[in-house]
């Protein structure tokens, strides 16, 4: 990591640490006055002490998301108003971008909110129709892009590595990226959990995988001049490190799909305020990782099932095999947070890389 990097991390942290430490403080707050009224929706029964928290019974609720989505919200709207933009190399800093892009992000948790609705408070184990789910996450993320480049400036290129400069798309470039961040969300929501049982899910594996791309994105954007990409990933790493004190297993509070869609969603915005869109694959590797062992197995499935064998099971992604394996909650959050510095490493060794690109175009 680069003097630089090191200098803009501390004066970040200087200048944040209150706010982020009170919003971990705020996310506290909401879940003990959310966890009894989500679990009454669920018990039928309103009861106001929580429990101990080394134990769990069946009854947690779901909806982890709107927590941290209700404490981003608190802290990230007042701190956009009043942050200063001007002194930020990037002209496609503004203030406008940055607080569409939050708004953004309550746009996609709302999405995963009807989702848990569905799923865990109506018996509707299918939830939301999935092409109008997909379509609905692609049509946010169209409007954020156009957002971003409207308040902002037009920007279509990508930046390759390997001084290999950028590549112009045009206006392909918005369907384009789009679709990247519908597959980033997606690939999130099955880092926590395979189809619509959550009990499969390794409770604070989505926080801490969430925090961590967050929070190297947030280094990336201080690296290339983006202080408000720094904001936005640097208040919701926040909110998922909040999280954690209900989630992490054994869970008083269960993240659900709109907990996922929040830590994808934050991190998708973060990366198009960015501008370095290979960020999607770097920042996000023990996701990605995830969902290609999944993929995987899924085609092993399908040939052992063309050929009358049915004993492996479909689209098992890598969590869920190291669970079966016997291994630990804390154990399989370890070893995905290992991945989870080798993809910063990279992706700060790409922002170095693309800073003097991005301060000549920008």
């Amino acid at each position: 990591m680069s003097n630089q990097v090191c200098d803009s991390f501390l004066s970040e942290a200087a200048t944040l640490g209150v706010p982020l430490i009170l919003e971990v403080c705020t996310v506290f707050l909401l879940g003990s006055l959310a966890i009894p009224l989500l679990r009454a929706k669920k018990t039928g029964r309103l009861e106001w002490r929580i429990g101990k928290r080394s134990k769990t019974d069946g009854s947690e609720p779901s909806m982890g998301g709107v927590v941290a989505a209700l404490a981003f919200s608190v802290w990230f709207f007042p701190l956009a108003v009043i942050s200063d933009l001007n002194g930020s190399y990037n002209k496609q800093d503004s203030r406008e971008g940055l607080i569409f892009a939050g708004i953004y992000v309550i746009i996609i948790v709302c999405a995963g909110a009807a989702e848990d609705r569905l799923k865990k408070f109506l018996g509707r184990p299918a939830g939301l129709p999935p092409v109008i789910k997909q379509l609905y996450i692609y049509s946010a993320n169209l409007l954020l892009l156009l957002a971003v480049s409207l308040f902002g400036r037009e920007y279509t290129e990508v930046l390759l590595p390997f001084n290999m400069g950028f590549i112009e798309f045009g206006v392909l470039y918005y369907p384009m990226v789009a679709l990247f961040m519908t597959v980033c969300i997606n690939i999130f929501r099955l880092h926590f959990c395979l189809g619509s049982d959550d009990r499969d899910s390794v409770g604070g594996l989505s926080e801490v995988s969430g925090a961590l791309s967050l929070v190297t994105v947030g280094l990336c954007c201080e690296e290339c001049y983006s202080y408000a990409g720094s904001l936005l990933a640097n208040v919701a790493a926040a909110a998922c490190v909040g999280m954690l004190i209900w989630t992490l297993s054994p869970s008083k509070l269960i993240t659900g799909e709109s907990g996922a869609m929040f830590a994808g969603a934050a991190f998708s915005a973060a990366v198009v305020l960015s501008k370095l869109e290979l960020l999607f694959l770097l920042a996000a590797l023990p996701q990605t990782g995830d969902a290609i062992v999944a993929a995987v197995n899924h085609l092993r499935f399908r040939r052992h099932k063309s050929r009358g064998d049915n004993t492996l099971p479909p689209k098992l992604p890598a969590h869920l095999m190291l669970r079966e394996r016997g291994h630990s909650d804390h154990l399989i959050i370890i070893l995905f947070s290992v991945l989870s510095l080798i993809g910063g490493a990279a992706s700060l060794l790409f922002a170095v890389y693309a800073g003097g690109y991005l301060f000549m175009y920008l």
